[in-house]
């Protein structure tokens, strides 16, 4: 009997973090095409660094702006919006590394680097946060089944990207640039549960990490020569609707970073290349429909799994 109320609590909590967790890598899946169409509407070439770091910009300055509107109207009287002399620091800091520097070194080096291998290098990153956070938190201990189930997520992603066309050469320039963007997000679910602590909510921090983060993006892409057509009507519809969708992911994200270990949410990452290329098939028309994917997505989903039924998460 016991058994069973404890399988069935175990259930409910994986479900708690499962639910909402794919919900997030599912909307930011989106952005993969939802970016690719915003540079075609604003006519932003592939080398037009300024442009796209401007676009980044205002993407997520507009949703740390409706990340606020949420919070001013769902507020409780216990629950601040407005940052404090003492949260300053710690939530630039978070902005610093969750959007200012993730996507200042992505757009830097994705010019170069495919799809598939970005997707790859995603998915390392997920991989890396649940192997460092044992270093940074007591309960997030780190054991072989966590290990093995980052493995197995990660081989899903592997399996994906050779068949779309292998890895290919290796640059520092391209490659190592996007590596360590997707690394600076890892350091950046690592702060967030550093910070969620002396009454800072979800809101709070999300809204002002991406107003910050955001605002020094805007800063290099209009001293790069960055410009956005004001008549480029569906472009600002696209950008309004990634704004909007990074904020409302970023919003729930925070929240479950701030209740539950790292590696148990950042695994779900792996989910994020996934989504991807099934937004792409169904928006930008791509072939999705190969064996591949579907192991992918098998070998992904058992990954998260195990790294989530782990003892050690417990």
């Amino acid at each position: 009997m016991l058994s069973l109320e404890k399988s069935k609590k175990n259930s409910l909590s994986f479900l708690s973090i499962a639910v909402p967790a794919v919900f997030c890598t599912m909307l930011w899946g989106t952005a993969f095409p939802g970016i690719k169409t915003g540079y075609e509407l604003f006519d932003i070439g592939k080398d037009d660094i300024g442009s796209k770091l401007l676009f980044a910009g205002l993407r997520f300055f507009i949703a740390g702006i409706i990340v606020l509107i949420i919070g001013a109207l769902k507020r409780r009287n216990d629950e601040r919006i407005i940052p404090l002399k003492k949260d300053i620091l710690p939530i630039s800091v978070l902005g610093f590394f969750q959007t200012f520097l993730q996507y200042f070194l992505l757009y830097l080096g994705i010019s170069t680097v495919s799809g598939t291998k970005s997707s790859l290098y995603t998915s390392a990153a997920a991989f890396a946060t649940v192997l460092i956070s044992p270093l940074f938190f007591r309960k997030d201990s780190l054991g072989v089944q966590k290990i093995v189930g980052c493995m197995i997520g990660v081989g899903g992603i592997i399996v994906m990207s050779v068949y779309d066309g292998g890895l290919g050469g290796f640059t520092l320039s391209g490659d190592g640039l996007v590596i360590l963007s997707n690394l600076s997000g890892a350091a950046g679910n690592i702060i967030s549960k550093k910070i969620s602590t002396d009454g800072r909510s979800a809101i709070l921090i999300s809204s002002w990490q991406l107003i910050s983060g955001g605002s020094g993006l805007i800063i290099c892409g209009i001293i790069s020569g960055g410009n956005l057509s004001v008549y480029a009507f569906r472009g600002w519809l696209v950008l309004l609707y990634l704004a909007a969708m990074a904020g409302i992911a970023f919003m729930i994200w925070t929240e479950l970073l701030r209740k539950n270990p790292v590696s148990r949410v950042a695994v779900f990452n792996l989910l994020i290349p996934v989504f991807g290329t099934i937004w792409s098939g169904i928006f930008l028309k791509e072939d999705i429909l190969r064996l591949s994917n579907l192991a992918a997505l098998v070998l992904v989903c058992s990954g998260i799994f195990l790294v989530n039924k782990s003892k050690e998460s417990e």
